[in-house]
């Protein structure tokens, strides 16, 4: 959703402009083209391979200043080494890329057969999709099914996989899926292939913590006047994004029936899209994955 990122959220062409979830680079190229040389464009990215390939891809930017390899959870340590600390512009691009889902060897994807990782940053130290598979009991399993893949059929596949793992570990995404689509019967088997993957991803990455942790810490980024985008691909995402934006243009935190406010908080957001912008059907047949984008973007209140 380049045009809509880049309509929406480079407001001034000498500005200064972050992206978290720079991956390859696409975002920061074309604001690069969006902006004069006197832009300041960074960039941040937990997948240190990505990070290479977005330096490569960016190295003739003038305006690219530093693409870095970490989590944006951790962005406000980051920014320390900047000599631009607040921005006209921040986005945030949720979810995994089209290359990482189609690396066998990442095991983010069922369509091919690989170890069964599913870590962003495949450094980091935390378990892998296989550790947590092979190790959790069968409650706990059952809830990460329903509450990250909201997968109606997760008490049973659970129990399909603690029987499965007694006769040898779960290593791989064949195997995995293999024992998904023994319990699950057509025509439910590809929707919940997707359900589970994607439950177990962010489980692995604790997406949906780190989006809770940095999202505050992106609106204390903001410039009065600048604009945080956030690019969600399914509703546990865009729902956490949704809640974010209404309560920080609200203020408020008194409870609802309370006749008087309070709380004295002041609202520090005001929408810049009342709904979710989607992809257009152009961008969909470049890249199907686009079609369950949705594009939320608000602006820093001056008062």
């Amino acid at each position: 959703m380049a045009d809509q990122v880049v309509r929406l959220l480079v407001t001034a062409p000498d500005g200064a402009y972050l992206d978290l979830t720079a991956g390859d680079g696409g975002h920061l190229f074309w604001m690069a083209q969006a902006t004069t040389s006197t832009a300041r464009l960074y960039g941040v990215d937990v997948d240190a391979a990505a990070v290479k390939r977005a330096k490569r891809r960016l190295d003739k930017e003038q305006a690219v200043r530093d693409v870095v390899h970490a989590s944006y959870a951790h962005i406000d340590q980051i920014v320390t080494r900047w000599p631009d600390q607040r921005f006209t512009g921040v986005l945030l691009d949720l979810g995994l890329s089209s290359l990482q889902l189609d690396q066998a060897e990442r095991g983010f994807s069922h369509r091919f057969d690989g170890p069964l990782d599913m870590r962003f940053s495949q450094d980091a130290p935390g378990p892998t999709a296989a550790d947590l598979i092979n190790t959790l009991e069968v409650k706990r399993l059952a809830e990460m099914f329903r509450e990250f893949g909201e997968e109606k059929q997760a008490a049973r596949l659970a129990k399909a996989i603690v029987r499965e793992r007694q006769d040898g570990m779960i290593l791989t995404t064949r195997h995995f899926a293999d024992i998904i689509t023994r319990v699950v019967k057509p025509p439910h088997q590809a929707k919940s292939l997707a359900r589970i993957f994607q439950a177990l991803r962010i489980a692995v990455n604790k997406e949906l913590d780190h989006i809770d942790i940095v999202l505050p810490k992106a609106l204390a980024l903001l410039q009065p006047g600048g604009r945080l985008a956030v690019i969600s691909y399914h509703s546990l995402e865009d729902r956490r994004v949704k809640r974010f934006f209404q309560q920080e243009a609200k203020g408020c935190i008194c409870p609802p029936r309370q006749p008087v406010c309070t709380c004295g908080r002041k609202p520090t957001l005001s929408l810049v899209t009342r709904k979710p912008v989607e992809a257009t059907e152009q961008e969909i047949q470049a890249n199907s994955r686009a079609r369950s984008a949705r594009l939320r973007v608000a602006e820093r209140r001056t008062a």
